[in-house]
This record gives structure tokens, C-alpha cells and sequence, in this order.
């Protein structure tokens, strides 16, 4: 099947925005734009059977008809969507959200109205929609968020207001949100859009972010600008005592002095009359409907925490920056009291609570909560709304049946009592269906869809000579581009792209750097320049990699586009490999590669982020993480000529005309340079930083006498202690070294530069600083001595206090060189390590030991290994990485 005729669904079912509110039809995204006259329309309408999950009532064996579109997940559809809205939705689906794929199952039922309602009670059963009062200023941030980050690419752009500016035919209307979501439900879908939809069409474009929850609350509060909300008095309050004081822990309330008290607005901080030195607790009763474990979380800063009766079960407290504290209790249906303290040091208040369990999403806990039990004893509880409606449980009782019955198990999955809905609708399957009639021809009795004249031919092509699956791993990538839009974006054989009006959409925060760092990147070969592990890990998770571009990669996940990956390998073959045999060790290659991308080599660290170290110019893409998502062989031929590889980039090359710039650098060729950055690289984010990437680094360097750095010192300590009292010694031989004295051990070795001292000179000085320089041996943790029965024995993993050391400092030569003192039991220990003089740079490590009296059985221990091989001269090669 060729591309043209897979893309030939285009005028089968979209028509522009604009046209609505004249005669819906049906939108599935991204086809129209992909109209080729003349195609086969059995193609398209094969195509269409998918999307449109005809399978799931046509029965069918053809993997290309059961491979269907999932319609989204009914479970608490209750606590996502109100329950007015679902109720008009079900009358007609059309009308209420055009282009839906969603039929008109009642369209011509005579008790449809009855019906209607029964289902949309027994779905309002579900769940609570959770509410939230809106949020002005988030709506500032949501609206950029919205520009930002792709929801352009399928909706279109919007204003201030969130109304439609910059629309294309293929983009997908959003309509009616305020009725159908509250602030709470609409971010939780935006969150994660496959819990409740997870075929993928709608992908998760927030999960690739760490601050997901407050993003979504954004867009969320930005989309649903001018929503009402209207809580029963009473709910959302908590009564509340106010004291003062200066507290580093949460005080006890029923001894302090109580400032104010009274009912208010739940958790609101507001009561406080000043901003440093106080202390408020919230008491209030949560009524939950369902036995269970319910979990609650808060956010605070300072301290808090919650109590469920006189069960403990968050604790937050201590001074301490916002931080958020989870806990679990089992609560059984009634009513609970519920206390939460809170006290303010100074700087920052907040305070967040939030609950979610059995019958409740994950929402405020303001949303529930009420001061006085008057509320739970009134006749009528006040309603949410005017659209709200009373539940009636034999309504529920009714629409349950009707969900198996009408066709909506079919299509969706619906758990009730722990058990998935089963469908009782007995439909035609495909085998026996005819061209004409039925859902196509919107006989009396069947599913109205909206589809447009060309849809419907479209459709009855494909059941009268049906269509096999595409095969050609061709044709699947092409097709799988339009199901999910992926052409919106990218280009790919010369399809897709930008389209016009939302070209301008999409920013950079390097407009130097032009369309390159704006516009997501071609896919062509894609499957030959990315690592196999790392493309798995984009489709499946997403990932924003680039932050220069404000667009984001975002979560489709591998059951739904996983078949891309064996598609990629077999037509995007990419480069042979490239194998490379260096006339150093891998350390010394690692150590060139590092010092070629920094600032004295091809500076590559001037326009590439390295660990998330910004760089001086542009912030290209992290090198930190190249090796992991980048094949080795598109790597050297990328780097050799980047225009080849990609006409117009900015990225230069350091090897023009296949000669390097560094010609003294493994005498200039370009294969060995290229593959020495490619072994640093693999390195990863425990690469050493290259030289250059800090603007602030302030390097020592030993000239005539040592260095002695006593800081905290990156691996110089244990696990416990990753280097609290390392003592590092530079020396003008170009050894360095870091003396761990708590263990009394060496703990680091190192070749090149000493260290930088930039980290600690500079503001607070927080954090470990690794070594500056290469070849960075890490010594066993452990003690050097120890006293043994004999020399089969277990080296002792006690600490060095627990077997009887105490470090006593050191004493330094006329060229500052050092001599570590420190004692084991009663020997007194000098240790003076110095470098070593000869061909190969050495590390000689002299002690002298002095006891009062006769000692016996005490062992020094010069290596540790997983293989150690005897050499010539006394020497032993430890894993084939160092010899002593």
C-alpha cells in the first residue's frame, strides 16, 4: 500500500472548525491535510474502521479491523466529568462536542429521554467531580504553557480568553470544557491522558516535565477561565485556633495561648494576623462513602501535619523549604474528624492537603471538609449547581443494564462491583455485512454518526473489498504518522510539517539559532541515529531534550506506536560501524575526548549544555546524555559533516575537509578523535566536566610546591559519606590525590588538573566537587590495616573509629607535600604518598609505623580487585586498570 493511498483519508471525514456549527462531522486530526485525489477510498475507509472501533461491535478476524482505536476508559467517569454533561452528551453527542467519533446511540428510541437518563445517572455513580475554586493567576501561566509546549500542534492556537485564533482544517475543536470538567478532574486528565484514553491519540505532554502537577493545574485553570463554582455552605470550612510564638517544631495547642479562633475557609493561612512566628490548626470532618485505604498528602512549608481521629498519619513537621509528606490510613464509611497543624518560622508559608481513596479522585481536601457536623444532619444537602441532579439508585440500577445492552461495553471499559462490564448487543459481523444500510446509511434504529458523504463511500468501500493491514514497514510508519498526528510536527519523507497559520507558534529560546531550534526535527533515519534503548524510552515516555526548543516530545507509549521501533531498524539502516583502535588505554582516550570538547579543544562545551551546566553561548543539546540517546556510527559521520547529515544546521565541524584542527591530537585523525569524544561520552553524567563549562571555576594548579584542598571532595569518602573530610593534594608532577579522613584510607587518584575550587569560593559554596582532572582511580573503601588471625581472613568492613583509628592531621615538607598522621590502636602511622620518578607516572606511598612494644598479625592491604594478575618485578595488575 503506498503513502498516497494511506493518506487518501483526508476528505473523507474533516471539515474545517468554522463549519461546526452549519453540519458537524467527524474529526479524526491530521487526515485532511494528506488529501490525494484519485486514491483508493476502501484505503481510507479501512483506515476509518480503526479509528472509529467498528471491530468492537462487527466482529471481525482481520488483525487490521480488531487493531482499533480504544474509546476512553469509563471508570469513576464520575470524579472526571459532570454529571450535566454527560447527560446532554448522551442526548446528542454531535451537538454537544463536534467532530466526536462518539454515535447517537438513542438518536431514534422512543424512551430515549428516560434512557439518557438512567445512564448518565449510572455514570454520575461513579464518582464525585471533585471541585476547585479557580486560580487567576495561573491563568497567565497556563496560556504560555499552552503556546509552549505543542497543544497547538492538534487544537490550534487560542487567546487570552481562550478562544480560537490560528486554526487549521485538521485541528481538533475544544468545546464545552467548562461544563465538562471541573479545575480539579481536567488536570488530573492532563497529567496523564492514558489513564482515561490509552490509545495514545491525546498524549502525555506534561509527564516529561518534573513539575507536572503545577503545569496542569495551569493549563487547566487557563482553559476553564470563567468557570462557576459554587460550593453547599459550609463545605470547604474548617474551624480553626491561631497562636503565636517563635517555633521550630509544631507546638502543642491545647497549652499555648490561643491569638484567635473561629470557622473559616479550610486550611486558609489568611487567618494569620502577621507573616513570620505563628502557628494555625484546621479541625474539620471528612465523610467518605466507601470502606478503604485512603491516602493523604501535604505540602508545606514550614511544618505540618494531619491526624485522622488521634492517628498520626502525616507528619511534615521541622523548618524546612516547601516539602510534600504522604501517608496511608484505613478509613470505613462514615465520618472522620480530621486535625491539621501547621506553624511558620519565617520566609515562605504554604500549606496544601490534599486526600484521594476509594470514591474520591485526588483532590483538595478543602473540597470535602466541613467544620460542623450540622452539615451531614440537613434533609436536602444544598447542590453543587443548578444542572446537578439528586442520584436515584433505581435509575443507576437501570442504566447499568443499559450499558451492556445499548452498545457502550462495546467500546468501553467500565468497572462495577470489581468486574468489567460486559456488552450484551449482538451486532452484524463484518463477514455478513453489506455496503449499504444500517450505521452507514443511518437506518432507523442503528448509531448515528456524523460522517461526510465521501466518509460514508469511504466506509462502505472498505466492508465491500476490505483492505489487508499495511505490511511494508513503509507504509506502517505512514500510517501510524496520520493515527497520531505525528506529522503535525515532524517532516518524514517529505510529508508533514508546520502548517502555515501555526508556524509562528512554535518558539525557541534561541531565536539566533533560527528554525533549527524551534521547529521539532525531521524523522528521516531517525531509526539509524538514534540508539534503539533511548528511541524506546521517547515514544514510551517522551522526553524535552532540547532547551533551546519550547516544544515538547511528548508520551504516546509503546502499545500504541511500539511497532514503530522494529519499522525504524528495517528501513532506516544508518552508517556502518565504526571500530577504532587506540594506541593508549581507554582512560587516556576518555581523558583527549574530554579535554577536545572542552573549552581548549574544538569547544564544543561554547554552544552544548554538559550535566546540565548551562553553556556560555546557545544551550545545545546536553552532551551528557549524546552517547546515550545517539547510535555510535551516525555520531563520527554526523560530526565529520553535519550538513551532509543535515543540510542548513549550525553544528560546525572541527574536521573540515576531513582534516582536524587539532592536529596534534592522536596526530590528527579524525577517526581517532571523534571516537576518543564518543568514549568520554559514554561516560554520561559521570563524565568529569569538561574544562570551560563553569563560568565561574576558579582551577588550582600546583606549580613549584603542592596544593592541599580540605573540602568536601566528590568520592573521596564512602557511600555514607561522600567525601565530608577529604583532604585533596595536588602536586606540580600533574598526580593529584584525596586523603579520606574518616576512613584513615586514599581515596581518590587522579592524572591532569587538580581541582576547581570554584563551587566552594562562590555564594554558599554548597555541594562535592569531583576532580578537575582524567583517569580518576577510586580506591576500596575500608581501612588500610587491620589486625588479622592470618592473612585468609575477612578484611574487616567495620569503620576505621569502630577498629580503634583516630586521625591526628598531618605535618607538611619544605614543598608543602604532606605526611598523613594517624594511629591504629597503638601504632602511630605516618603515610606520605609522593609522586614517583620514571617513565610512567607513579604514586609511592612510604609509611612509617611506630608501637610501643611488640606487634604482631597486623596486615596492610595495597589493592583490591575482582582480577589480579602477577607482573614482572614484583607489580600485580589490578582489573586491568592499574598495577601496584
Amino acid at each position: 500500500m503506498t503513502i498516497s493511498r494511506l493518506l487518501s483519508l483526508a476528505c473523507l471525514c474533516v471539515l474545517a472548525p468554522t463549519a461546526f456549527s452549519q453540519a458537524p462531522h467527524l474529526v479524526v486530526p491530521g487526515f485532511e491535510r494528506f488529501h490525494v485525489k484519485d486514491a483508493d477510498p476502501s484505503v481510507g475507509g479501512q483506515l476509518l474502521w480503526t479509528e472509529l472501533s467498528c471491530a468492537a461491535c462487527h466482529a471481525s478476524n482481520d488483525p487490521a479491523a480488531t487493531n482499533r482505536k480504544q474509546a476512553p476508559v469509563l471508570d469513576a467517569v464520575g470524579a472526571r466529568i459532570a454529571p450535566a454533561y454527560l447527560k446532554k452528551f448522551l442526548a446528542d453527542p454531535h451537538a454537544v462536542k463536534p467532530g466526536t467519533a462518539m454515535p447517537n446511540l438513542l438518536a431514534d428510541d422512543p424512551q430515549r429521554e428516560q434512557k439518557v437518563e438512567a445512564l448518565s445517572q449510572f455514570l454520575a455513580s461513579t464518582g464525585t467531580l471533585p471541585q476547585e475554586l479557580p486560580e487567576t493567576k495561573s491563568i497567565k501561566a497556563g496560556e504560555t504553557l499552552y503556546h509552549q509546549i505543542g497543544c497547538v500542534a492538534c487544537h490550534g492556537g487560542r487567546d487570552a480568553k481562550n478562544m480560537p485564533t490560528r486554526t487549521t482544517p485538521s485541528s481538533v475543536p475544544l468545546v464545552n470544557l467548562k461544563e465538562k470538567y471541573s479545575i480539579t478532574s481536567l488536570a488530573l486528565f492532563l497529567e496523564n491522558p492514558h489513564q482515561a484514553r490509552p490509545s495514545g491519540r491525546m498524549p502525555g505532554l506534561l509527564v516529561v516535565n518534573k513539575d507536572a502537577k503545577k503545569e496542569a493545574k495551569e493549563l487547566a485553570n487557563y482553559l476553564l477561565q470563567g468557570i462557576k463554582v459554587i460550593l453547599p455552605p459550609s463545605l470547604g470550612s474548617t474551624k480553626y485556633q491561631y497562636v503565636e510564638g517563635k517555633f521550630n517544631k509544631i507546638p502543642e495547642f491545647d497549652k499555648a495561648k490561643t491569638k484567635a479562633s473561629g470557622e473559616g475557609r479550610a486550611f486558609d493561612l489568611g487567618v494569620a494576623k502577621r507573616t513570620n512566628d505563628y502557628a494555625v490548626r484546621f479541625d474539620g470532618l471528612l465523610k467518605v462513602e466507601n470502606d478503604g485505604k485512603f491516602k493523604f498528602s501535604l505540602s508545606s512549608d514550614d511544618g505540618s501535619d494531619l491526624y485522622v481521629g488521634d492517628k498520626r498519619v502525616v507528619d511534615n513537621d521541622g523548618i524546612h523549604p516547601a516539602k510534600e509528606v504522604t501517608g496511608e490510613i484505613k478509613l470505613v464509611k462514615g465520618v472522620h474528624p480530621i486535625s491539621v497543624r501547621f506553624f511558620q518560622g519565617t520566609g515562605g508559608a504554604e500549606l496544601a492537603v490534599v486526600v484521594e481513596g476509594p470514591g474520591i479522585a485526588r483532590q483538595p481536601l478543602a473540597n470535602l471538609i466541613v467544620a460542623s457536623e450540622d452539615y451531614f444532619n440537613k434533609k436536602k444537602p444544598d447542590v453543587m449547581n443548578p444542572d446537578e441532579f439528586v442520584l436515584d439508585p433505581a435509575r443507576i440500577a437501570e442504566g447499568k443494564v443499559l450499558f451492556s445492552s445499548v452498545g457502550c461495553a462495546n467500546c468501553h471499559s467500565l468497572k462495577a462491583d470489581n468486574k468489567v462490564l460486559a456488552s450484551s448487543l449482538k451486532v452484524t459481523p463484518l463477514v455478513k455485512m453489506k455496503a449499504e444500510g444500517g450505521c452507514l446509511a443511518g437506518v432507523k434504529g442503528t448509531p448515528r454518526y456524523a460522517f461526510s458523504t465521501p466518509a460514508r463511500l469511504a466506509l462502505a468501500s472498505a466492508v465491500k473489498s476490505p483492505v489487508a493491514a499495511p505490511s511494508a514497514k513503509k507504509d506502517i510508519v505512514a500510517r501510524t504518522f496520520v493515527q497520531f498526528n505525528c506529522y503535525a510536527c515532524h517532516v518524514r519523507d517529505k510529508v508533514g510539517g508546520l502548517e502555515g497559520d501555526l508556524d509562528p507558534l512554535f518558539l525557541t529560546k534561541q531565536k539566533e539559532m533560527g528554525d533549527e531550534a524551534r521547529v521539532p526535527p525531521p524523522l528521516d533515519g531517525v531509526g539509524g541515529k538514534m540508539n534503539p534503548d533511548y528511541l524506546k524510552r521517547i515514544l514510551n515516555d517522551g522526553v524535552h531534550d532540547r532547551p533551546y526548543m519550547q516544544t515538547r516530545m511528548p508520551k504516546f507509549g509503546l502499545a500504541n506506536v511500539g511497532h514503530l521501533l522494529p519499522a525504524f531498524a528495517e528501513l532506516d539502516h544508518g552508517f556502518d560501524k565504526i571500530e577504532v583502535k587506540h594506541s593508549v588505554t581507554p582512560n587516556q582516550a576518555k581523558a583527549s575526548g574530554r579535554m577536545m570538547v572542552g573549552a581548549q579543544g574544538f569547544g564544543c562545551i561554547k554552544c552544548h549544555t554538559f550535566g546540565g551546566a548551562q553553556a556560555e553561548g546557545v544551550q545545545g543539546i546536553d552532551m551528557a546524555i549524546m552517547a546515550q540517546r545517539l547510535n555510535h556510527s551516525w555520531f563520527y559521520h554526523y560530526l565529520l559533516d553535519p550538513q551532509k547529515i543535515r543540510a542548513g544546521t549550525r553544528m560546525p565541524t572541527g574536521w573540515p575537509g576531513g582534516k582536524s584542527t587539532l592536529p596534534t591530537v592522536f596526530a590528527g585523525k579524525a577517526d581517532a578523535q571523534i571516537d576518543a569524544i564518543w568514549q568520554f561520552l559514554t561516560d554520561g553524567k559521570n563524565a568529569n566536566i569538561p574544562l570551560g563549562v563553569k563560568p565561574e571555576s576558579k582551577p588550582l594548579t600546583p606549580f613549584f610546591t603542592a596544593i592541599i584542598y580540605r573540602n568536601f571532595i566528590q568520592g573521596a569518602g564512602t557511600n555514607k559519606d561522600p567525601g565530608a573530610r577529604g583532604i585533596g593534594v595536588g602536586y606540580p608532577e600533574k598526580i593529584s590525590l584525596a586523603f579520606d579522613a574518616n576512613q584513615m584510607r586514599l581515596g581518590l587518584i587522579w592524572q591532569g588538573a587538580f581541582i576547581d575550587a570554584g563551587r566552594h569560593w562562590t555564594g554558599r559554596g554548597n555541594g562535592y566537587e569531583p576532580p578537575l582532572g582524567d583517569n580518576i582511580l577510586s580506591m576500596p573503601e575500608g581501612v588500610s590495616f587491620a589486625s588479622l588471625a592470618s592473612a585468609t581472613d575477612a578484611w574487616p568492613k567495620a569503620n576505621a573509629k569502630e577498629l580503634g583509628y583516630r586521625f591526628k592531621g598531618y605535618k607538611l615538607d619544605a614543598e608543602d607535600r604532606p605526611t598523613f598522621l594517624y594511629s591504629f590502636g597503638d601504632i602511630a602511622i605516618e603515610d606520605f604518598p609522593n609522586p614517583g620518578t620514571g617513565k610512567e607516572q607513579t604514586l609511592v606511598r612510604t609509611f612509617k609505623l611506630t608501637a610501643p612494644g611488640n606487634v604482631s598479625n597486623v596486615y596492610f592491604r595495597a589493592a583490591l580487585g575482582k582480577k589480579i594478575v602477577a607482573m614482572e618485578e614484583g607489580w600485580y595488575r589490578i582489573d586491568d586498570y592499574w598495577k601496584v
